[in-house]
C-alpha cells in the first residue's frame, strides 16, 4: 500500500560529491538533491534530483528516474531503504579499509540513509523515534 504524504513536509536539500570508484580517471560530479521526510522529520520518503549533471543529457535524466523510482519505493508499506543498501554494489575506496558505492543508485540510497541535520532536536525533544 502506498502511503499519501502530507502536502507540507520537512525536506533538507544536499550536494554530494561522486567520482566512479570504477573509474580512477573519471571527474568528480556535484549532484544536487533533496531528501523529503515523514511526518517523523526523521524517516526520509521521497529524493528529487536538483541538478549536477549537464542539462538534457542521457545522466540528467538518468538520475532523475533513478530519485523518481526510490521515492516510490519509499512511499510503500515494507520498503525499508536498508534493504536496497545491502544488495546494491560497492567497490574499494580510494582510502584503506574502506568501501563506496559502485554507481550512481549506491549514492543516492546512502544519502536516503544519512539523517538530516535536524535529527538531534527532533530526538532531544522526544518528538519521534529513532531512525
Amino acid at each position: 500500500m502506498r502511503k499519501q504524504l502530507s502536502n507540507r513536509r520537512r525536506s533538507e536539500s544536499r550536494r554530494v560529491k561522486w567520482r566512479s570508484p570504477l573509474d580512477a580517471m573519471a571527474p568528480e560530479n556535484t549532484i544536487h538533491i533533496t531528501v523529503g521526510f515523514d511526518e517523523d522529520g526523521l524517516t526520509p520518503r521521497e529524493i528529487f534530483y536538483d541538478g549536477g549533471y549537464r542539462s538534457g543529457s542521457d545522466l540528467e535524466t538518468l538520475a532523475s528516474d533513478i530519485c523518481i523510482m526510490l521515492s516510490i519505493f519509499l512511499q510503500h508499506d515494507g520498503v525499508v531503504i536498508d534493504d536496497f543498501a545491502k544488495s546494491l554494489a560497492v567497490e574499494r575506496s580510494r582510502y584503506p579499509n574502506a568501501e563506496e558505492p559502485a554507481s550512481l543508485v549506491g549514492v543516492l540510497v546512502a544519502q536516503l540513509r544519512q539523517p538530516p541535520s535536524w535529527t538531534d532536536a527532533v530526538l532531544g525533544s522526544g518528538g519521534g523515534p529513532t531512525p
